[in-house]
């Protein structure tokens, strides 16, 4: 009976790791999607079908196969391409490893258990990585400071491993990274150093500095890296699968933006440079004091998104980059708000406005510079968040015109799509859930509106987790409502403009 036992627990064991997590649910919604499907009216495209398929079938045509060449990129370089660059990597690890290694934290207003777990995972990857490592801890209050240097002590490092305190003002976090900038550069790093800048809520993988630090010797064309990231969400299950959903989307399109040697962001929880750029005193300003000119809000001041900024000013410089699949950190998340709409609002407003910040002046850059595919995917980031808004208006003012029964056709459309979108997501991660459909839906629509709001009012940045704001420079009150008078009237221009457009596509409006 115990072997009996003992074969059907392994059985289990084997089903769970070929399945994966969630397939249960997701079947289930694959069933109802079945069912809503042989619901459908037969009559339901008799009326107005020629415009149905064209502008939907069209826009589809579109998205789809843009989001399938990004899986198919992924796909190529997670496989094929990286596996080649990781194989030769290892062959010749020893040598390629740099003579100095810096680890930068910053950390402001982070739990204390996470930020000893953090500080544990830098100070045991200084004293593995084998060479000459300074940690360098950005830091504003006075426990953190106790803390760093407890653990650090409590560890045992090699007189290899040192430790540098750098004590800041809580003024922001560009002020902080710079100022751990400057004290790598007082230290006059040799040429082939390597600088790890770390977020104070990620924890770094066993392993990951000599796994990543070594690839600057191998590409020397390659200027900075990012790596692979999943989170530990402390909120509830909905938002834990919406930032789950994230990840595997970021996996995906990262991966893609590899083979091109490019990302579209060097993020901020831990990405690796040179240490020729890190000394570089116009990336020190420009990561310090980044700012917009807007012909609408003046001198804007970037007060969020330094991680933009650091990859911008790579970007322009003509540096490659490289993402790294097989490494991954782990950042703990604290969702600024209990409830699952205002957390997500706010966190899309930041990432979306630091995009939007950046993508003029990047798209301004030469495509031989940044690269066709690079330069196309910037362009698109704009186009992206009209092209979703223009299904459901459409459907709507068909519905209008001719049937309801436009409605139920459209939705099943939308549950079929998203489902192979999850699917796809497998290329990312083993995991899937009935609810990634419905959460894909929530980030093309509300995400896209979220976009067109940010877009015309670059001028309102907010860091979630200092609570601080920009203030207006001149402190002149009938000038912020200007100009906020003014963003609130563009915005509203524009989506008339927009669904005219789409009312003449569909035959509602005529001139």
């Amino acid at each position: 009976m115990e072997s009996a036992g003992n074969k059907i627990s392994s059985v289990g064991a084997v089903a769970r790791s070929f399945f994966p997590k969630g397939t249960f649910g997701f079947l289930v919604y694959t069933l109802l999607l079945i069912c809503a499907v042989m619901m459908l009216p037969a009559h339901a495209l008799d009326t107005g079908s020629k415009q149905f398929i064209f502008v939907v079938g069209g826009l589809a045509l579109w998205r789809y196969s843009w989001g399938m060449t990004h899986f198919i990129r992924a796909i190529i370089y997670k496989n094929f391409v990286f596996p080649r660059y990781r194989k030769l990597e290892k062959q010749h690890r020893a040598d390629l490893m740099p003579s100095k290694v810096y680890l930068l934290v910053t950390s402001f207003r982070i739990e204390a258990n996470t930020s000893v777990e953090v500080m544990r995972s830098v100070v045991r990857e200084a004293i593995n990585c084998g060479v000459d490592c300074t940690i360098v801890a950005s830091l504003v209050e006075k426990a953190d400071e106790t803390m760093v240097k407890e653990i650090f002590k409590a560890l045992n490092p090699p007189d290899k491993v040192n430790l540098n305190i750098v004590r800041i003002p809580g003024t922001g976090k560009r002020d902080g990274l710079a100022q751990g900038f400057r004290a790598i550069s007082r230290d006059m790093p040799p040429s082939d150093a390597v600088v790890a800048v770390i977020d104070g809520d990620s924890v770094l993988e066993n392993g990951l500095v000599k796994k990543t630090a070594t690839f600057f010797k191998m590409m020397p064309e390659i200027g900075a890296l990012t790596t692979d990231e999943e989170c530990d969400v402390k909120g509830s299950k909905l938002i834990r699968e919406w930032h789950s959903l994230r990840f595997a989307q970021r996996q995906l399109l990262m991966s893609s933006m590899g083979l091109s040697k490019r990302v579209l962001t060097l993020t901020g929880r831990m990405s690796m440079f040179r240490g020729s750029i890190i000394t570089d005193p116009d990336f020190i300003n420009i990561v310090q004091n980044d700012r917009l000119k807007h012909w609408r809000f003046g001198i804007l001041k970037f007060l969020t998104g330094d991680d933009k900024s650091s990859w911008y000013w790579v970007l322009k410089n003509g540096w490659s980059m490289l993402y790294v699949p097989d490494v991954q950190i782990h950042t703990v998340e604290h969702p600024p708000a209990d409830n699952f709409f205002v957390a997500t609002t706010m966190l899309m407003k930041r990432w979306f406005g630091n995009m939007l910040r950046t993508n003029e002046r990047a798209l301004n850059i030469p495509p031989h510079v940044t690269g066709f595919f690079t330069w196309w995917c910037l362009l698109d980031q704009r186009i992206s968040m009209w092209t979703s808004l223009s299904g459901p208006v459409f459907v709507v003012m068909l519905c209008f015109k001719y049937t309801i029964a436009f409605l139920p056709i459209f939705l099943v459309w939308i549950g079929f799509t998203r489902w192979v979108m999850t699917l796809l997501l497998l290329g990312a991660r083993h995991q899937i859930s009935w609810t990634y459909p419905f959460l894909l839906y929530y980030n093309q629509i509300y995400g896209s509106l979220i976009k067109t709001y940010v877009f015309f009012r670059l001028d309102k940045q907010m860091w979630t987790r200092q609570k601080t704001k920009l203030a207006n420079a001149d402190g002149n009150k009938w000038h912020t409502r200007l100009i906020g008078w003014s963003s609130a009237g563009m915005h509203s221009l524009a989506l008339i403009t927009f669904v005219c457009i789409i009312g003449l596509i569909a035959g509602v409006f005529k001139f």
